[in-house]
């Protein structure tokens, strides 16, 4: 996996969650129950591993 350029926006969630609809062929909305039914947590929650 490569790392992007630090002079780049991150993208919100909403931005990101629009994108994988359209790959998926489906709905921010859709998107967004999956992630809820998968327990994935915001990233706001998540773990910060150094490699």
């Amino acid at each position: 996996m490569s790392q992007e350029s630090s002079s780049e926006e991150p993208i919100s969630p909403g931005e990101l969650r629009e994108i994988l609809a359209e790959v998926e062929g489906t709905t921010p909305e859709a998107i967004e129950q999956g992630a809820e039914e998968i327990e994935i947590a915001p990233p706001s929650e998540a773990d910060v591993i150094e490699q």
